[in-house]
């Protein structure tokens, strides 16, 4: 009789290990953790890609703001260039387009680049590409006269070089005086971007706060 109960003992402990699932409390702590970090990550990257979607716009209208200074300083007044000048770009952000295809749809379409295949508008292109310089855009490397003798593209467009030389490159204008001007116009777009954040971090229902 000893030895039938220590193999029927044996046989249920052996039958526990196939048969005994996971403690229940513990299964529900996996799942909880699971759907918290899969919430989290959500979070993050949605809060990305809006701090994304703010920078861009921002960075965007500051430089169509440069861009209608240097045109002003540079010629005198205006043209319609300030006005449309990069206003692809800011609907196409506006719309929630990323940064790499807005960029490639914008020069693709732009008579100011010369990827588009166009007749090339000078007026503008010497406006961008001063607009562009490190003075207005730290991330840049080179000022125009620096760039364009480092890029055989440029130096193939038709005039452009001459009317480089006319203006001097751009390097008699007042960049703080530019940059002091931009700043006094540029403060509602910060405004602007962070309400639209707002808006459309409320409508994917994620509750995190948009600083």
């Amino acid at each position: 009789m000893g030895v039938r109960k220590m193999a029927l003992k044996s046989a249920e402990r052996n039958a526990d290990k196939f048969v005994k699932g996971p403690v229940a409390s513990e299964s529900a702590t996996g799942l909880l953790n699971s759907a918290s970090s899969l919430y989290k990550n959500t979070v993050k990257k949605f809060k990305t890609r809006v701090d994304n979607y703010k920078r861009n716009i921002a960075h965007t209208y500051e430089h169509k703001v440069v861009f209608s200074i240097v045109e002003r300083e540079l010629f005198g007044k205006n043209s319609i260039d300030s006005i449309t000048h990069d206003l692809d770009k800011l609907i196409l952000y506006a719309l929630g387009f990323s940064k790499s295809f807005v960029g490639d749809f914008h020069r693709k379409h732009s008579e100011h680049h010369i990827e588009s295949g166009k007749k090339m508008n000078l007026r503008s292109m010497i406006c961008d590409n001063i607009a562009s310089s490190p003075e207005f855009k730290p991330e840049k490397k080179y000022h125009l006269r620096e760039y364009y003798e480092m890029t055989p593209e440029l130096q193939q467009v038709s005039d452009f070089g001459t009317v480089l030389e006319r203006y001097n490159y751009g390097e008699g204008l007042d960049f703080d005086k530019i940059n002091r001007e931009k700043e006094k116009r540029t403060k509602n777009i910060r405004n602007f971007t962070r309400s639209s954040a707002k808006v459309l971090a409320s409508i994917t229902l994620l509750p995190f706060k948009i600083i």
